[in-house]
């Protein structure tokens, strides 16, 4: 015997209405999981895609703003704020004097100032190879470390090297295989 009066109804799901929902739920979450979790390696590989571009960019007009400014190879040049020789930003900042570099971390290096980058944007490190300074940075996002090795930034196989060179063009790499 029901309890229900004539005219009555009862509202609400059923058990096999709510079992439906539950799996069209888990099946676009199987869907669209995938998506979203590419958007995170996307955006750290346009980060250095970015970077790399900037970079280049900096470089070529530096190049040419010493060209045409007639300072020699070796001249310690400065333009907009941003000091070099060889034709190229360095990969270290300048020390205040200005009239060297260094690899500290007190200001940011004089390739990422030329480029226009936001050094907090960045976990990098500046170490030397052959006599010439090399700049291996990767997003935050993938290592979120303030000052790591140059180990640990090659690790992550999500980076971008600018290497300054005492003659010929700086070596820009990017690196985007662990993104």
């Amino acid at each position: 015997m029901s309890t229900l009066t004539k005219g009555s109804r009862q509202s609400g799901f059923t058990l096999i209405e709510l079992v439906v929902v539950i799996i069209i739920l888990g099946i676009l979450a199987v869907v669209a999981a995938p998506k979203f979790i590419n958007l995170k390696t996307d955006a750290h590989i346009a980060a250095i895609e970015g970077a790399t571009g900037a970079i280049k960019t900096a470089v070529t007009l530096f190049k040419t703003k010493t060209l045409t400014s007639g300072n020699t190879l070796t001249d310690t040049v400065e333009f907009s704020g941003i000091k070099g020789s060889n034709y190229q930003p360095w990969a270290a900042a300048a020390n205040p004097t200005g009239t060297g570099f260094n690899a500290g971390y007190t200001s940011a290096p004089e390739i990422f100032k030329a480029a226009g980058l936001d050094v907090n944007d960045w976990a990098y490190r500046i170490y030397t190879l052959s006599g010439s300074y090399i700049l291996a940075a990767a997003p935050k996002g993938v290592l979120a470390v303030a000052e790591p090795t140059s180990a640990e930034v090659i690790a992550t196989s999500c980076y971008f090297q600018y290497h300054w060179k005492t003659a010929g063009e700086p070596e820009i790499t990017k690196v985007i295989t662990g993104c």
